[in-house]
């Protein structure tokens, strides 16, 4: 039973057990041997060979689909896995005859090395179905480092490999090789078989008894609670004894936590998120105490700053699941909410003053102001101006907000030619709706309700003064704005939007004040989709060319479990100047003081652990600078033309990102190069020896400029350049941007990043969004442009590995 072949000037015998093959007329024709074999193709006979020799790959191709069930082509590492643990996979192989399986073994070991040995071998040990677990724990017991525990756990492992060892480069690069598995069954039809083999991963840490080495996985929802639990006692180190070296630990931890598989899914993700505000706060505590005896520069001061820590703590606030976290969020909530106390006191006091002697310094903005010196600059400056007014959006909000609008193309403006933003908005005292609200809409300080509103912006003189005397300004309010309970912009409001006619237009939205008003305890992510019907606004505001001017009467403070509760007949945050001040109360009095009763002078708290009514999920009212600094932003669309407008920015404080130079965990897992890949019959015939190689030159180290160059000559690179099919970049700016960012550590700014690449700024999203494409392999992460932190990050470690250039 043989196969000869005349080839060249040799006649080649190559022994083939299963089968007898017989090549006549280019076909190729399965004749069975004595014993019944399931060995045919479709119909019983092979299709002709397009090359008219038969060559290993045709054939292995041949018994992999139809003897072994593995596919269409011969398996890779990771589909071996996949083809191991399903129970299809495992019988045939272990009903396949002896002789069959050792040349299996032999093919797939020639073509994948040992690692597709060891596959086999737990399928061998009944270990089958369990093939892609313990791959997965491969990536705990295999991976850097090494102690006591893990070798008797890679002893134990031994009983399903045969009762032989698995060798470390073997183990690591089946670690790999499961991380890519579980990813190819990331599909949702998938989801439950991925969630059982980590679940299975899970047990038998358990069983080998190194469990509490999970965190090495970053698979395994024990591993990532691991890696939770591990930052939440670094973050209490450092809060007990804060030192450079702390913080640094905490930031690799968090980073430890975000290279986890289950960091990027669903609730996973946004604690995963929160472990990142965490360590923001903790890089926080370490800056010294802000101060300054100036209100407006208190002001300024807070929503530079101080907001980016109230949205931090508000995150963390709830805890987590793991006890040790959840343990770390609270210890980091009380120290962040004992120094934030001190600077809203100092602020409070300095309210007070600055209140009592007329409210008129330099460098601050009343809410009774906005109308004439912004928006009505605005629509004289010849723009349609629409005014979209939050009621309750806090500073922490808005900054949180803005990181969504921006996403949708939107840029920040000022009236000022040197780019500053615009002057901090206070509130009136008390900072409530019925006061603060009206006074804005009404341009003068005043007390009432949505008509009065409505009936003083539509009057107020500077607005008519930009006005077509026929089109005086328009503002909706909730009812009036949409259209039933769904949210869609009503037509009188869409209208008015897109007419060329309305030169100012403003309406009113009351979802974050709604949300504050309710009693239950729940998380709120603030994006354009959470209020409606902010996304329809912002698209005809585009459509229409309008400058948008984004304001809030008052911020808000969020519940604290331990606030106390005071009786009051006036309202959540606020009481009539009558009776005893309690610790954490002041009086505050002037002219853009109103109590509803003809007085100048009320009681607020200083501090955000008192509320006098039931408990709600916040309160505004009183003197914190969360609820009096309100927020005020005026944006452009740069695909319309506007007059009058500068750019602007409100950069994110230097702690809210970590230094580029912060070491990161390192947790790759080696992959050995593979053997050459052998492509026909005459594979297994010896050699030809080769040329010596002289042993006396030194190797030459590779290049930054090496690396790039073998990146865009390789098969897989013209691949996946050849999935874009228009407008695909140069491969000369491809090679001088990734030059920019292997240069400085793999990290830049999206503008130094533009400028070394010689981009102008508009045009550096879509080149990164084009380079993703390019280099972001089967969804790995390699290229990254991430516009809350201020950064473009090459992977350049994970890039070598997916196109094969270490």
């Amino acid at each position: 039973e043989s196969l000869l072949i005349r080839f060249g000037e040799r006649q080649l015998s190559h022994p083939w057990p299963p089968f007898r093959w017989i090549i006549q007329k280019g076909a190729l024709e399965p004749k069975p041997a004595a014993e019944k074999r399931p060995h045919f193709g479709p119909g019983g006979v092979y299709p002709p060979v397009s090359a008219g020799i038969l060559d290993a790959g045709t054939v292995w191709r041949a018994i992999s689909r139809h003897v072994f069930e593995m596919g269409e082509s011969e398996p890779d590492l990771v589909g071996l896995l996949l083809w191991a643990t399903s129970k299809s996979g495992s019988a045939r192989y272990l009903n396949a005859s002896d002789e069959l399986r050792g040349s299996l073994s032999q093919r797939l070991t020639s073509r994948l090395g040992d690692v597709a040995d060891s596959v086999l071998r737990f399928i061998e040990s009944q270990a089958g179905p369990s093939a892609l677990a313990l791959a997965v724990v491969c990536q705990v017991v295999f991976g850097e480092g090494q102690d006591t525990t893990l070798d008797a756990a890679a002893a134990r492992m031994e009983q399903y490999h045969d009762n032989k060892p698995v060798s470390r480069g073997v183990g690591r690069t089946l670690g790999r090789a499961a991380q890519d598995a579980i990813a190819d069954l990331g599909r949702p039809e998938d989801h439950r078989i991925a969630q059982h083999h980590l679940q299975l991963a899970d047990d038998l840490l358990r069983q080998f008894r190194c469990e509490d080495h999970a965190y090495r996985n970053r698979l395994t929802l024990l591993g990532y609670e691991q890696r939770l639990a591990r930052l939440g006692e670094q973050i209490v180190s450092a809060i007990e004894a804060p030192c450079e070296s702390a913080i640094q630990r905490c930031e690799e931890l968090q980073q430890h936590i975000a290279n986890h598989q289950l960091a990027k899914v669903g609730r996973y993700q946004e604690r995963a998120l929160r472990t990142e505000m965490a360590v923001r706060l903790v890089r926080w505590l370490s800056r010294p105490s802000p101060s300054s005896p100036a209100f407006a520069e208190l002001a300024s001061l807070y929503f530079k700053e101080l907001a980016f820590v109230d949205w931090a703590r508000e995150s963390i606030c709830r805890g987590d699941e793991v006890p040790d976290l959840s343990k770390a969020f609270q210890q980091l909530d009380q120290v962040v909410f004992q120094r934030r106390s001190e600077f809203s006191q100092v602020f409070a006091k300095a309210l007070v003053d600055w209140t009592s002697v007329g409210s008129k310094f330099a460098g601050i903005c009343g809410v009774e102001d906005v109308l004439a010196q912004v928006v009505a600059t605005v629509a004289a400056a010849d723009n349609r101006v629409l005014v979209i007014v939050l009621d309750g959006m806090s500073w922490a909000v808005c900054h949180e907000l803005l990181d969504d609008i921006r996403r949708e193309h939107w840029f920040e403006a000022t009236l000022d030619e040197s780019s500053l933003p615009p002057l901090p908005v206070i509130a009136t005292v008390p900072s409530v709706t019925n006061f603060s609200r009206a006074t804005l809409l009404s341009g003068k300080l005043t007390n009432g309700d949505q008509g009065l509103e409505k009936r003083n912006f539509e009057d107020h003189p500077a607005l008519k003064a930009c006005c077509d005397r026929k089109n005086p300004p328009v503002l909706f309010h909730k009812k009036e704005a949409t259209e039933g309970m769904r949210g869609v912009v009503g037509d009188d409001l869409s209208k008015a939007i897109v007419s060329e006619k309305n030169r100012v237009v403003g309406v009113v939205i009351n979802a974050i004040d709604d949300f504050l008003s309710k009693g239950e305890q729940m998380p709120m992510l603030w994006t354009i989709s959470r209020i409606s019907p902010l996304g329809a606004l912002l698209k005809l505001a585009r459509d229409s060319g309008r400058v948008v001017i984004l304001a809030s009467d008052h911020g808000h403070v969020w519940h604290r479990q331990d606030a106390r509760k005071f009786a009051s007949e006036t309202g959540s945050r606020w009481r009539l100047n009558a009776g005893p001040l309690e610790e954490g109360e002041l009086v505050v009095s002037g002219s853009r003081v109103r109590d509803g009763r003809e007085g100048n002078a009320v009681i607020v708290p200083w501090t955000e652990a008192i509320f006098y009514e039931r408990q709600h999920n916040g309160y505004h009212g009183g003197a914190t600078p969360q609820e009096m600094v309100c927020p005020l932003v005026i944006l452009r669309d740069k695909s319309s033309a506007y007059s009058g407008l500068f750019p602007c920015e409100y950069p994110k404080p230097e702690w809210w990102t970590s230094a580029p130079t912060a070491t990161a965990l390192v947790e790759t897992l080696s992959m050995p190069v593979l053997p050459k890949q052998r492509e026909t019959l005459f594979d297994d015939m010896p050699e030809e020896p080769e040329e010596s190689v002289r042993t006396d030159e030194a190797v030459k180290p590779v290049t930054t400029k090496d690396w790039i160059k073998r990146l865009l000559a390789s098969q897989a690179y013209k691949d996946q350049k050849g999935m874009i099919r228009r407008h695909a970049p140069e491969d000369a700016l491809i090679q001088s941007s990734l030059e920019a960012l292997d240069a400085n550590g793999g990290i830049m700014t999206p503008a130094a990043f533009a400028k070394a690449a010689d981009l102008p700024p508009a045009r550096l999203d879509p080149l990164i969004a084009q380079m993703k494409r390019l280099l972001n392999v089967d969804g790995y992460e390699i290229l990254t442009l991430n516009r809350n932190e201020n950064k473009v990050e090459l992977n350049v470690a994970k890039l070598k590995r997916q196109f094969d250039l270490d």
